[in-house]
């Protein structure tokens, strides 16, 4: 029997992107729109796009549910292939798979890696019973996951076992959330996966130079709180970051090495909030040469007496400018640099929400404001410059009353043109009375700026969030895009332009005279 397919090839993506804004309220880039692009709107689709894929094929989904659970896994075996959704929404385009407690599949894998410079970006993956994504052959280099969600996975999220060495791969703007518990008496393959305990968000060994920043994780639980670390890194990785994510409600948040014996050589784990779960927010198990900096850790029970553990770790290990609400433990190893941290055992108000996980300090956090030690970081959790605020570090994962200026970056001025790279933000007149007209060039003409390719948000000099530009079609064309903002029902004084545009950020002060 001959199948027809209706898969479009080669038309221009002009379907308008929206800018997504995370969980916890971080704007995500708007990437740029691939060149002949596949689109798919059906499972069927889906599969044969990557059935036929060639190196740099961009598969793109249109808005809807992809059951695959018939066609799974789906296999990236060249390089240069992305996988992408459409609208930009990732939570309208939704890949799901078995079931988190099917039972007819406990080794269900839905997406295998086997190439390189592999993009995933804007849809969700669902419904898995054991590995959601997971590195195939190894060397896996330059994989990127952008604005994806993973919801319901029952094992890992991402998985990179111990095959050759993955390098240089990105985790950004990523959801990770469970809403389901594993039962405690689970079907599984062996005893190890029939507790309803191991489970983790991701689980990477074999990799060297990953940056996983900027995403959320969320109630990844086991059946009695045993559950593995929201990140997990272990398998002799190789200098790991783990920066400005959001962790609550994980049984374990930040995992570095495990205390069966394997273990991470250089990282660094900074800027993070922490809601801590039923176990330890930081377990760095036989690892060495760890940068433990101004991160956040809150918990409702402060006497927890693992909410740090260092169990059997290596030389060179620091841990430095962080707030925790509980105990640090060290079993055996060598000393670890613990200068500088607030390490609490009662209740403080420190923080704006911890209920709703927000972890920026208050008024009230007077022992953490202008009290760290200098040059260990030099943004927050936000992104914004440390030193744009005062010349004084705090402790903690946020710069109390930090403004949105990047780092690193030149200082902002009222009357001058910023830019990065070859593109170029100006407002004028600046400054201004009740409207401004702000303008996005390529100053270089390489590149059209494209309205749905833009965001544009206005912040008070104290970083409120004001208000996001519209960037609705159509595109002026050419080498500019331009936007204009009323403030005339703002109050007078200063304001923050951030201009993301793909995956370049810019900021601008501006003068609002009424």
């Amino acid at each position: 029997m001959r199948i027809f397919l209706s898969i479009l090839v080669g038309f221009m993506f002009t379907t308008h992107i929206i800018a997504w804004t995370t969980w916890d309220n971080k704007s995500v880039p708007v990437l740029a729109a691939p060149a002949n692009p596949v689109i798919c709107s059906t499972s069927t689709q889906l599969y044969m796009a990557l059935r036929t894929q060639q190196p740099g094929r961009a598969v793109v989904l249109k808005d809807g549910t992809y059951n695959i659970a018939s066609i799974e896994p789906l296999r990236i075996d060249s390089p240069r292939v992305s996988i992408r959704g459409m609208s930009g929404n990732p939570t309208a385009i939704v890949l799901v798979g078995k079931g988190f407690e099917n039972c007819d599949d406990v080794e269900e894998e839905m997406l295998q890696l086997y190439g390189t410079d592999v993009l995933l970006a804007d849809f969700t993956i669902s419904e898995c019973r054991c590995n959601c994504v997971k590195f195939q052959s190894g060397a896996n280099n330059n994989t990127v996951f952008h604005n994806v969600h993973f919801l319901n996975v029952g094992e890992r999220m991402i998985k990179h076992p111990n095959v050759p060495f993955s390098e240089s791969c990105t985790l950004r703007h990523c959801h990770f959330e469970n809403t389901k518990i594993p039962s405690a008496s689970r079907c599984g393959s062996n005893s190890l996966d029939q507790d309803g305990n191991y489970i983790a968000g991701i689980d990477i060994m074999y990799g060297r130079n990953w940056v996983i920043h900027d995403n959320v994780f969320l109630n990844i639980k086991g059946s009695s709180g045993g559950g593995r670390g929201a990140i997990f890194l272990w398998g002799m990785s190789e200098n790991m970051v783990s920066e400005r994510n959001t962790i609550a409600g994980c049984d374990r948040s930040i995992c570095y090495g495990n205390p069966g014996g394997s273990y991470v050589i250089g990282g660094i784990i900074r800027n993070n909030f922490i809601n801590r779960g039923a176990g330890q927010a930081m377990e760095i198990c036989q690892s060495s040469n760890i940068q433990t900096f101004n991160n956040t850790v809150y918990s409702t029970v402060p006497t927890y007496s693992l909410a740090i553990s260092y169990y059997q770790p290596g030389g060179g290990n620091e841990f430095k400018n962080n707030i925790v609400f509980g105990n640090l433990y060290r079993n055996g190893g060598a000393v670890v640099d613990t200068a500088r941290n607030l390490i609490r055992t009662t209740m403080q108000n420190w923080f704006i929400s911890p209920a709703t996980n927000d972890l920026h300090l208050n008024a009230f956090a007077t022992a953490a404001v202008n009290s760290g030690l200098a040059n260990l970081v030099t943004d927050d959790w936000n992104g914004h410059c440390r030193a744009a605020t005062d010349a004084l570090t705090d402790i903690g994962a946020d710069e109390y009353n930090s403004v949105v200026v990047q780092c690193p970056g030149p200082a902002i001025e009222t009357n001058s043109d910023m830019s990065a790279g070859n593109i170029k933000i100006t407002a004028m007149p600046n400054p201004f009375n009740s409207a401004v007209t702000i303008t996005v060039e390529d100053v270089n003409g390489q590149q059209a700026v494209k309205r749905e390719n833009a965001r544009i948000d206005i912040f008070t000099i104290h970083g409120k969030h004001v208000q996001s530009l519209p960037v609705a079609r159509p595109a002026l064309g050419g080498l500019s895009a331009s936007f204009i903002w009323d403030a005339s029902a703002q109050p007078s004084g200063a304001y923050i332009i951030r201009v993301i545009i793909e995956e370049k950020i810019l900021v601008k002060q501006i003068i609002f005279m009424k």
